[in-house]
């Protein structure tokens, strides 16, 4: 409903994802350099440890961070190229296009939960409970590339609930998406 209303008066619209970028492909480039950030808070004699759960990745979130805490500054570059890559491909469809809409989120606003650890945490969804580190997949497109995003409401559930769509727009233009939430807004409410 929110992308229809905006077709034709806010230009061309195009269904599809950017030639190149892989959506599975970026979030895991995103995983690996967000848990690599925290690497400076494993102790010394924590290091072999993390070392072994690295070896067992299995798609968890625990091998994944310890991976992050103890691979090879080669892997950090290469995922650092990643980025840069991903953050060029967006630059080339942004030549062409204002700006990009996706989900922010695959549920609506939910009860946060504060617990430890964070790889616990889980969110129910009609289909089953997910982890609470699957959010991170739609912001992954941004926090990767360093592109702004805005998220504009578009509706709500049957049970009052908000629901937004997050619009990215080029690298280092944070107006362009603030201003198609203003126009989303203004031909759809908000």
């Amino acid at each position: 409903m929110a992308v229809e209303a905006l077709d034709g008066r806010v230009g061309a619209l195009e269904e599809g994802l950017p030639p190149g970028v892989y959506p599975v492909e970026q979030y895991t480039t995103y995983r690996f350099l967000l848990a690599s950030t925290a690497a400076q808070s494993l102790k010394d004699d924590e290091y072999e440890e993390k070392r072994r759960q690295a070896q067992d990745q299995d798609g968890s979130y625990e091998p994944i961070i310890a991976n992050a805490w103890t691979a090879p500054h080669k892997h950090f570059q290469t995922a650092n190229r990643e980025r840069m890559t991903a953050r060029a491909l967006w630059q080339e469809y942004f030549e062409t296009h204002d700006a990009f809409l996706l989900p922010m989120s695959f549920l609506p606003a939910f009860p946060h939960d504060h617990s430890y650890p964070f790889w616990n945490r889980r969110l129910p969804t009609s289909e089953s409970p997910r982890r609470y580190e699957d959010l991170l997949f739609w912001i992954s497109f941004v926090t990767l590339t360093g592109l702004p995003a805005t998220v504009a409401p578009v509706g709500m559930t049957k049970d009052g609930l908000p629901v937004g769509i997050q619009i990215i727009g080029p690298y280092l233009e944070d107006a362009t998406p603030i201003d198609v939430a203003a126009k989303m807004v203004e031909f759809i409410g908000g």
